[in-house]
Formats: structure tokens, C-alpha cells, sequence
């Protein structure tokens, strides 16, 4: 299915994200139930590559909104998607990023990272992701004029970026008619904001979150809430 009308011509990277189409996984969903039908939300065709596109720039301009200036250096701590995706908005928008990203980060993402230009600070890999959220809270603490600590575990820009833009594409896109929505679970952003949006335009729509049976999956950029530190943004009632 076609995205939401065509992306406007660009002057600047943000104005290429969102608006992806969806995919239909028809050869997949002949092994399922009959008349049952599978789409992929074409998420890779945003600038950075990730979903993340979309919640970080939400973040950055709620941020904006609140008095961010270039003097501020864009703080987070990421296990690499949100991070490209900050890095390459705050490249293309004349800020400084500095990311606090576990050590056991692929080395292209790292490659990435460095040549958008942001600093990284490296935390255990054993930590994950609350290693670096730690890491990224102490600098804070430290120096805080000089952060602004974007904290996507617990910014509401985050989820309401996907309720502003991912859910409503999704909903049009499938002409109102799905019935289950899928997300892995990380900052939750997606799911939550997605979500709240699909539901409240059919409370019978079914989230169905997904995430590792277990604390050591190794998987980038998910999270086994079980035994991590739960986001804030994250909402179980959904």
C-alpha cells in the first residue's frame, strides 16, 4: 500500500521522514489462517534508516519548543538507532550529540555514529542500555548547562511522535480496517504511541508486544522488561 501521499520535496533531512508505505507479506501470510493478511510498516526508508527517525525528531523539536540552543550539547543514551537518528538531525540542524552507547555496539553503527559526528561514550556491555542511561544521568548531573538530556525512556516527545504520525499512517493505510498491531518493546515508544492511537479508533484493535525470552538475547535495541529498568513512557494497561 502507498504511503500517505508523496513526501514533499526536501530542504532538509527531516522533511523526509515518516510517510513509509507498507509492504504486504503475502508469501508469509499464505502459511497462516486463510483470508488473513500481514503488512510491514516500511520503516527502513526513513533518512536514518529506523522507526527512531521519527522519535527523535519529535524529541528534538519538543526540545526545541522548551529553549534548546546551540550552545546545548543533544544528550541520550542509545544501543544505536535513536542515536543515528540524533546524530544525523542534529548534523543536518547545527548541533552537537554526545551518545552513551554499550561497548559491544556493531562496529557500523559505531562507524556511523562517528561520522555524523557525534562523540560516544562507551559503557560496559555486560549494562545494556541501563548501563548507558546511567552513564548519560551522571554527565547531567555533572554538568548540566551543558546537556540537554533527551532521555528517550521517559520523554513523552517519544510516544507521541508515533501517535502523531506512525498510527495515524498505519490506520489510513489499511483503510481503517486492521485488527492487530505488532511492536518489539525497547524505549516503547512506538508500541505505546502507535497503540494508544490505533485504539482509539477501535478498541478492539489487539498490541501485541514483543520482546527476548530472557535478560542476556544480546538483540540491539530491545528490551526484556522483566528484568530491566522498565521505560517511563511505558504503558502496561495497553
Amino acid at each position: 500500500m502507498p504511503a500517505d501521499g508523496k513526501r514533499p520535496e526536501a530542504t532538509r533531512v527531516a522533511d523526509l521522514i515518516g510517510r513509509t508505505p507498507l509492504l504486504s507479506l503475502d508469501r508469509i501470510a499464505a502459511h497462516v489462517a486463510p483470508g488473513v493478511r500481514l503488512f510491514a510498516k516500511a520503516e527502513w526508508l526513513n533518512p536514518g534508516g529506523s522507526v527512531k527517525d521519527r522519535a527523535a525528531l519529535g524529541m528534538i523539536r519538543a526540545a526545541q519548543r522548551a529553549g534548546l540552543t546551540r550552545e546545548r550539547t543533544l544528550l541520550d543514551a542509545t544501543s544505536g538507532n535513536t542515536g543515528i537518528a540524533i546524530a544525523m538531525l542534529a548534523a543536518s540542524e547545527g548541533y552537537r550529540a554526545t551518545l552513551c552507547v554499550p561497548a559491544n555496539l556493531s562496529s557500523d553503527r559505531r562507524r556511523m555514529l562517528e561520522a555524523y559526528g557525534a562523540e560516544l561514550i562507551l559503557t560496559p556491555a555486560s549494562d545494556g542500555t541501563d548501563g548507558a542511561q546511567k552513564a548519560a544521568q551522571d554527565l547531567v548531573l555533572n554538568d548540566p548547562k551543558k546537556y540537554w538530556y533527551l532521555d528517550q525512556y521517559n520523554n513523552e516527545a517519544n510516544w507521541r511522535a508515533h501517535f502523531t504520525s506512525t498510527g495515524p499512517e498505519i490506520w489510513r493505510q489499511t483503510l481503517r480496517t486492521i485488527t492487530h498491531f505488532v511492536a518489539c518493546l525497547g524505549t516503547t515508544g512506538t508500541f505505546v504511541g502507535a497503540g494508544r492511537y490505533l485504539k482509539g479508533k477501535n478498541p478492539s484493535v489487539r498490541l501485541v508486544g514483543v520482546q527476548p525470552d530472557g535478560p542476556f538475547h544480546g538483540i540491539e535495541g530491545v528490551k526484556h522488561l522483566e528484568s530491566s529498568h522498565v521505560p517511563g513512557i511505558w504503558d502496561p494497561k495497553l
